[in-house]
């Protein structure tokens, strides 16, 4: 089995990475939507400030070193969706989940933290363009693939922010 890159630090998926926060109306012009946990969801929505499709084609980045482990386009709530393994500093592996991507630029491989994996998209088109963002644990029953995007059971699901916040650094 191919070993999974080493992540030592995690950073947000969209936007400027030094300057992100989740609050609308701020300077960095990315905003949640739609938080974790908030009615049953599985991950973090985000959006541009600007609203409506403006942040359609936006670049996605990866959120750390790690090995993509899915890349289809997952069905009609989902469009197209890459999930990418990432090996923590003490051996445990998470999982990011970017979904409702307008295009994939990397199906395979290895990838770098900050490398644009894809665009900001909608889910082939049944809704506003928006990155759906999750982060996961081994215990995540979808554990690589990608669900249903809400629950009431959030067992193997790490709230995103707060995870990015615990392993941030700012260089990128």
């Amino acid at each position: 089995m191919k070993e999974i890159p080493l992540a030592e630090s995690f950073a947000y998926p969209v936007g400027k990475q030094e300057t992100l926060t989740a609050a609308k109306d701020d300077k960095d012009e990315w905003y949640q939507a739609l938080k974790f946990g908030e009615q049953d969801h599985l991950g973090e929505d985000w959006n541009k400030n600007s609203g409506g499709n403006t942040d359609c084609g936006e670049p996605v980045y990866a959120a750390a070193n790690g090995e993509i482990t899915f890349a289809a386009d997952a069905g009609a709530g989902w469009g197209n969706v890459l999930i990418i393994t990432h090996q923590l500093p003490d051996g445990t592996e998470v999982q990011t989940l970017y979904g409702h991507l307008q295009e994939m630029l990397k199906t395979r491989d290895e990838v770098q933290k900050g490398e644009q994996i894809g665009k900001v998209g909608s889910a082939n088109g049944r809704y506003l363009c928006h990155l759906h963002f999750e982060i996961r644990d081994r215990s995540s029953r979808d554990w690589n693939r990608p669900g249903g995007g809400y629950s009431t059971d959030r067992t193997g699901w790490l709230a995103p922010s707060e995870f990015i916040g615990q392993r941030r650094k700012r260089d990128r």
